[in-house]
């Protein structure tokens, strides 16, 4: 008789495995229903001394993790580009093996599988949030602006959230105050998720010239400018901007739009991280994952992945805050440390304000005696010795143009160098950089057509210059003036390869 058991229970387990085991399905669209899970078979004789399996789910399992797969898919920054790696099947599999192995609910098991699964494939800013966990965040207080004058003409303005409704309570708040002296803007303790009310609330305090307000950029890299109809009705206006480590999302990026503005200071503690933009998604039991969908920095460029660093730091209790955006207020405005941007652009064959290959028959009106000039027939020439030379010194600039047998008037700028004290290549060598540096991007001898042939011809100022050696890349176009004893760059050229 226990043998026959034995078999019936067999049989009995392998029907189970068959009705619950999931089908294939053809590409991640197609994903397989979620079943519901059967009960214990009734009737069934278990041998006394095999422990009894425990009981299979009686919930459905699988919902919430079909839905973030579609999320992964459709939505995810992190895992979008490893969508054909996210496998509803393999997973849902995995979660039904350790759903049959685990006492607890199966939901609890659903959760705790998908935190894993975030971990595996997503970004580090996503997140998990259980059913209480969301509704908590969902119904939240979220007080509005707080406003209230602290001094003459000025005005202190708190922001606990950024919603589609800040802006205009900032708005409507200013139209009934004084601010002309200045305003202190507390972002501690705030955050924000909706690139649009970041720029909404930015305009607010900057003028229309500044464009645009924000940047976000797809899993695709494709960039989105935002922007805000906004006026800007307090910009100009001194302004005191607080942040602290529990500023977050764009209520940092918010703060570092502002603190570009010659008028903005930005005092307190460094700010949370905020290269990822992130969006909440319900899932069908009640919790939610936090996913990020985007990146996104400042207007001009800037990425906040570290979070933002105050120019002044502040602690204490809210007095000693206040009194520091008091003290801000009263400092005269500052011009506003722009982020370094390349001006010497190879593809574009431009060097600041000059581009490769222009005419400059009018530059010689702007100068006084600042000219070297080479004819042809000396035979001095470097690169182009059957070309006239003519070598401007201009402020920051030196073009090398060349007038080529056949023209008469016009000279072209075929070399151009820059002294500037901001100049930087799209690799970030600069003014200042050592030659080891530029050997590390560019190469050393033997790679990228490495030379060191003087630009500069018998005849010219600078001509077997002591203090000077020279490095060029035919093969990019790059050249590069260094001085001797400290190996720093002193001015970076730019040259039609092969020229």
């Amino acid at each position: 008789m226990k043998g026959f058991a034995r078999a019936i229970g067999a049989w009995g387990i392998l029907t189970l495995i068959a009705g619950i085991w999931p089908g294939s399905a053809v590409g991640q669209s197609a994903l397989p229903p979620v079943p519901i899970m059967p009960s214990d078979p009734q009737g069934s004789f278990p041998d006394p001394g095999i422990p009894a399996a425990p009981s299979p789910p009686r919930e459905p399992v699988g919902l919430d993790l079909r839905h973030l797969v579609g999320l992964f898919i459709n939505e995810s920054w992190g895992a979008g580009s490893q969508a054909a790696a996210v496998s509803y099947n393999d997973l849902y599999t995995r979660l039904l093996a350790r759903s049959y192995g685990d006492p607890r609910p199966p939901i609890e098991v659903e959760y705790e599988f998908i935190q894993e699964i975030l971990r595996e494939y997503g970004d580090p800013a996503d997140r998990f949030w259980d059913p209480q966990a969301f509704k908590d965040l969902l119904n939240r207080p979220r007080p509005p602006v707080q406003a209230r004058g602290i001094g003459p003409r000025q005005v202190y303005l708190a922001v606990p959230d950024l919603t589609p409704a800040t802006a205009q309570q900032i708005r409507q708040t200013l139209y009934t105050q004084d601010y002309s002296q200045g305003i202190v803007l507390d972002l501690r303790g705030a955050v924000g998720y909706d690139p649009q009310v970041v720029a909404d609330v930015a305009r607010l305090f900057l003028p229309r010239s500044v464009q645009p307000l924000l940047i976000t950029e797809d899993r695709f890299g494709q960039p989105t400018l935002w922007n805000s109809e906004n006026l800007p009705i307090a910009a100009g206006i001194p302004l005191a901007v607080l942040v602290d480590g529990n500023t977050r999302q764009g209520a940092t990026l918010l703060a570092a739009q502002l603190g570009s503005s010659g008028s903005t200071l930005i005092l307190g503690q460094p700010t949370q991280g905020s290269e990822r933009q992130t969006r909440f998604f319900a899932l069908p039991s009640g919790a939610a994952v936090e996913l990020a969908v985007a990146t996104w920095k400042t207007g001009d460029g800037r990425s906040l992945e570290r979070g933002l660093v105050p120019l002044q730091t502040v602690e204490g209790d809210d007095n000693a805050w206040l009194n520091a955006g008091l003290q801000a207020l009263a400092l005269p405005p500052r011009r506003p440390a722009l982020p370094p941007r390349p001006t010497v652009l190879v593809q574009e064959g431009r060097v600041g304000r000059f581009e490769l290959g222009m005419d400059t028959r009018n530059v010689d009106t702007h100068l006084l005696g600042n000219v070297d000039q080479i004819p042809a027939a000396s035979g001095a020439n470097v690169f182009q010795p059957n070309s006239d030379l003519k070598i401007f010194y201009l402020q920051d600039y030196i073009l090398f143009t060349y007038r080529h047998p056949g023209i008469v008037d016009s000279f072209f700028a075929n070399r151009i160098y820059t002294t500037h004290p901001e100049a930087m290549t799209g690799e970030g060598i600069r003014i200042g950089s050592t030659y080891s540096e530029v050997i590390a991007v560019y190469g050393g001898p033997g790679e990228n057509g490495y030379n060191e042939v003087v630009p500069y011809p018998k005849g010219s100022r600078e001509y077997l210059r002591d203090d000077r050696y020279y490095v060029n890349y035919d093969a990019l176009g790059l050249a590069f003036a260094f001085e001797v004893g400290s190996n720093q760059v002193t001015a970076i050229g730019l040259f039609k390869p092969g020229s």
